[in-house]
């Protein structure tokens, strides 16, 4: 069975800071990038391996396959894993279909039309709000943090800042 090292949303996937920081700090062997868009294209999942360091694994695979894996065996034996999301709607599709993983991290939401900055390089649309409420109302620990120095800022700080009326 896998252990968790980390579960994160970061649209930048694997990059510098994913590599030189949070691979280090959480000692993880494997990552799992859970997209159904990138899971689907061998040219753009390509490239994603061959971003991979050297010494660590990396599967690309759908929020369905994700949440079935996770019922039948805990995403397998490496570990720790750490799981990386480009954005809500997939960490929210992928609980949903079964994995239920226990604490998310957001850590890299770009902006654009319909999006609110929430906290240093994370933007959320109203969508984004409520898909992570409903996951912390289900018992997950979600919570912000960009980079590893930052402290941990919560959803109920965000939320409340932000959007009182959820």
């Amino acid at each position: 069975m896998g252990q968790l090292a980390l579960v994160r949303i970061d649209a930048r996937l694997i990059h510098g800071q994913v590599c030189t920081q949070w691979l280090y700090r959480t000692g993880a062997k494997k990552i799992y990038i859970i997209d159904d868009t990138i899971a689907k294209d061998d040219f753009l999942s390509q490239i994603f391996y061959m971003a991979t360091p050297v010494g660590t694994q990396l599967e690309v695979i759908t929020a369905e396959e994700a949440g079935k894996r996770w019922q039948e065996d805990q995403l397998g034996s490496v570990e720790p894993i750490f799981i990386l999301f480009k954005g809500m709607k997939m960490a929210h599709k992928a609980y949903y279909a079964g994995f239920k993983y226990p604490a998310l991290q957001v850590g890299s939401i770009g902006g654009g039309v319909g999006r609110k900055n929430v906290l240093g390089p994370i933007s959320f649309s109203d969508e984004d709000a409520k898909m992570f409420d409903e996951m912390v109302k289900d018992g997950l620990d979600g919570y912000f943090q960009p980079v590893p120095e930052d402290k941990k800022t919560s959803w109920a700080d965000v939320k409340a800042k932000h959007y009182p009326e959820l």
